[in-house]
């Protein structure tokens, strides 16, 4: 990537951010407030600078890694440099410049600030490996689904205590068999890697969904039995079975 297509990428996701921002000032329940809409935005601009840079890189790819690397720090490095500018220029003191990197306080700009810097060389290694992401992501995002819905039919018709026990029984089967449906693509991702992918998945979707959407409320984040015992399990369960689907004798060997 040479460094003019490198700038007209990055006014591509400079639109993607903008356009981010319109809906988190139009699109979110105002129930949220302000800090958490911000949270969900943020979220949400990761997953869309993911799939942009994506699509970038297989137009204009980056190699050898060294230009992967230059060209995220080449990003990250306009990004703030427009942060800090529009803060400035609109005249708020730099405290509110400050107060956007302040990871200690809950902001995730940082975190966004981070993933535009190793995104490309990220990315470009995933592309390299020919894993296959569309099914694995297709998968995982089938299995988080199934689960929400084993969850909802259940919380409807028995209650919500009966719904999270369901859950929790439920849960590390379909991680279980969406690894070995997954299994049966020759670019599975591995073991770790599908593991990561299903639990990573249904962790980040109920946070940029379920709870801001549909509960309205991150409650369910602070209850172990409704979320993370579930999405453990998932991550074991899959590794689990990956790692048996591995084994010789379960390739016929």
């Amino acid at each position: 990537m040479t460094p003019f297509r490198a700038l007209v990428a990055w006014f591509v996701l400079l639109a993607v951010a903008f356009l981010n921002g319109a809906l988190r000032q139009f699109a979110y329940p105002s129930t949220l407030g302000d800090f958490a809409a911000r949270q969900v935005a943020a979220g949400i601009g990761a997953v869309a600078f993911g799939f942009v840079i994506w699509f970038i890189l297989r137009r204009w790819p980056t190699a050898p890694a060294w230009k992967a690397w230059a060209t995220g720090a080449f990003w990250a490095g306009l990004t703030v440099a427009f942060e800090v500018a529009l803060v400035r220029g609109s005249g708020r003191p730099w405290q509110d410049v400050v107060d956007q990197y302040a990871l200690w306080r809950g902001s995730l700009w940082p975190l966004l600030v981070l993933w535009v810097l190793v995104a490309p060389a990220a990315i470009s290694a995933l592309q390299r490996s020919r894993i296959a992401v569309g099914p694995t992501l297709g998968w995982a995002v089938g299995s988080w689904i199934a689960c929400g819905l084993v969850f909802a039919v259940a919380r409807a018709l028995l209650g919500v205590d009966e719904a999270v026990a369901i859950h929790l029984v439920a849960a590390p089967v379909i991680g279980a068999l969406a690894t070995v449906l997954l299994w049966n693509h020759a670019r599975h991702p591995g073991v770790a890697g599908t593991a990561l992918t299903l639990a990573g998945t249904a962790a980040w979707l109920d946070a940029i969904v379920v709870a801001p959407f549909l509960e309205r409320s991150y409650a369910m984040f602070g209850s172990p039995a409704g979320t993370w015992i579930p999405l453990a399990l998932i991550l074991a369960s899959s590794a689990l079975t990956g790692s048996l689907l591995s084994r010789p004798a379960a390739r016929g060997i």
